[in-house]
């Protein structure tokens, strides 16, 4: 019961603070005129396809997962932001694209956490050492993905103390 309040307070709270911090030096948060391509087209089934809020590394505090822009060089990223309470939160950066493409091509939702088939372990190609054939999440993770291709699930390593990405799909 205990558990049921604390999930329903913090999905009141979580939309608050989202976006309530800076991000990272040269980087901005998506705006309304970011909406075009796939993120204008797919806006209904998935409002907000640049950012996802929950607890990802189990420490029962509010994480943040965007996709932030650069402007220049012109590219963009998935963060990771890590609320520590009292501590200094933290900025971590999964990865960065640069060029041409868009970010309105790809987009990350919500992976609950359960059992997922990885592309290895689907056969798209043999797994490489330390790649899982089922990836078992017991947090949320981030489900990263182009529009209508590939998926990787990007989630917290507690053992490594880092983010670790998993291709779901090729």
């Amino acid at each position: 019961m205990l558990r049921a309040l604390i999930a329903v307070l913090m999905l009141m709270v979580w939309p608050a603070l989202a976006q309530s911090t800076k991000p990272p030096m040269g980087w901005r948060y998506p705006t309304e005129g970011d909406y075009r391509s796939d993120w204008a087209e797919f806006r209904k089934d998935l409002p907000r396809p640049f950012q996802v809020l929950a607890d990802f590394n189990g420490d029962s505090r509010p994480d943040e997962a965007w996709i932030l822009i650069r402007e220049k060089p012109a590219g963009w990223g998935v963060f990771m932001y890590l609320s520590r309470g009292e501590k200094a939160a933290t900025w971590r950066q999964v990865f960065r694209v640069g060029g041409d493409k868009e970010p309105q091509n790809y987009g990350i939702s919500l992976a609950p956490p359960g059992r997922y088939k990885t592309a290895c372990g689907k056969g798209y190609w043999e797994c490489k050492k330390g790649e899982p054939e089922i990836l078992v999440l017991n947090r949320p993770g981030v489900n990263y993905f182009r529009y209508e291709s590939a998926s990787s699930i990007i989630y917290w390593n507690s053992r490594a103390q880092r983010f670790t990405t998993v291709a779901i799909s090729d």
